[in-house]
C-alpha cells in the first residue's frame, strides 16, 4: 500500500522553516542549536543503542523533542529532523500525546510516520540543494556517483549514508539498480573505510552519549534553590541528571535539608 501523503506541501513547510531559521549553507550544520532557537525544547539523553530513537510532545504549551544520543550521530540528527516533523504536523490541536519512535524507517502504514520520514528528508536535503550541490561540489552527474561520492553527500547534509541513497532515490535522481548498487558497494567496504579514503571527520557515525537539557532547565533548578524554594538535596539530584556537581551552589547554612522528589522539580519546570 502507497501512503498517500501530500509531498508538496511538506516540502514547502520544510523549505520555509529552513528561511525562517535563515540556513544559507546546503545541509543543515547544527540541528540542535536550531531546534533551541525556534524555542523547542531539545534534550538529548544515552538511552542505550537500539532502545528508542527518540519522542515528541506539546508539554503545557511547549514543543518538547527527546533523542537518544546513544545512536551515532547522523541517526540522531535525523531522527531530531524527524520529530520536528511530527511537531509541526502532529500537535496543531496542541493535544498532549507523545509520539514515540523505535525504528524511523520502518514506517508501514502510519502516515503520521511517513509525512514526518519525508518531511526529515527534505528539511535535511531539499531537492534544489541537492541539485546544486552535485551540479556545482561534485560535478558529476548521480547515475554515476560511486560510494565516495555518497559519503560526500553525507559529511555536506549531515545524514547516513543510507539516507542520502534513499532521497536521490526517491527524487528520481538514481534508479533502483544504481541503489543497490551503492548500497552493495557500501557494504563491501564500510562506511568508516569509506571516510577514511578520503580522510573525513567520522563523527557521524559514531555516538556522542551525551547527556544535554535545556538551558533553562539549569537556570530554573539553581535558581529555585538560592531563593529557598527548593532545598540542596533536590538541586542535587537535579544536576545529577547533567553530571554536574551541585556543591559548587551549596550555600553555607545547608547542612540539613528535608527530601523533595525530584518529579517536582518536573511539574514545576515551565
Amino acid at each position: 500500500m502507497t501512503l498517500r501523503i501530500n509531498k508538496t506541501d511538506i516540502e514547502k513547510k520544510a523549505l520555509y522553516i529552513r528561511q525562517e531559521n535563515n540556513i544559507q549553507t546546503y545541509g543543515v550544520k547544527d540541528i540542535f542549536s536550531l531546534v533551541e532557537q525556534r524555542g523547542t525544547h531539545l534534550i538529548r539523553y544515552p538511552f542505550g543503542k537500539d532502545t528508542v530513537l527518540g519522542f515528541s510532545t506539546i508539554f503545557e504549551g511547549k514543543e518538547v523533542i527527546v533523542s537518544n544520543s546513544s545512536e551515532i550521530l547522523s541517526r540522531e540528527i535525523f531522527t531530531i529532523a524527524h520529530e520536528l516533523g511530527h511537531i509541526v504536523y502532529d500537535f496543531e490541536d496542541e493535544n498532549q500525546d507523545v509520539k514515540i519512535d523505535i525504528n524511523i524507517d520502518e514506517i508501514d502504514e502510519d502516515i503520521s510516520e511517513a509525512r514526518a520520514y519525508y518531511f526529515a528528508s527534505c528539511f535535511l536535503m531539499p531537492e534544489t540543494d541537492l541539485l546544486e550541490f552535485i551540479k556545482y561540489e561534485l560535478e558529476k552527474k548521480a547515475e554515476n556517483f560511486n560510494a565516495v561520492d555518497i559519503i560526500r553527500l553525507q559529511i555536506e547534509f549531515q545524514v547516513s549514508y543510507a539516507a542520502a541513497v534513499k532521497r536521490l532515490y526517491d527524487i528520481k535522481l538514481i534508479n533502483y539498480n544504481k541503489k543497490d548498487e551503492l548500497f552493495n558497494e557500501r557494504d563491501y567496504n564500510t562506511s568508516r573505510a569509506l571516510f577514511k579514503m578520503i580522510n573525513a571527520d567520522e563523527k557521524l557515525l559514531e555516538a556522542s552519549n551525551v547527556i544535554k537539557v535545556p538551558s533553562r532547565y539549569l537556570e530554573y533548578v539553581i535558581t529555585n534553590y538560592e531563593n529557598n524554594h527548593i532545598p540542596y538535596s533536590s538541586l542535587r539530584n537535579a544536576l545529577a541528571l547533567l553530571g554536574i556537581d551541585a556543591s559548587i551552589f551549596k550555600k553555607k547554612e545547608d547542612n540539613k535539608d528535608a527530601e523533595l522528589n525530584i518529579d517536582d522539580i518536573f511539574e514545576e519546570y515551565e
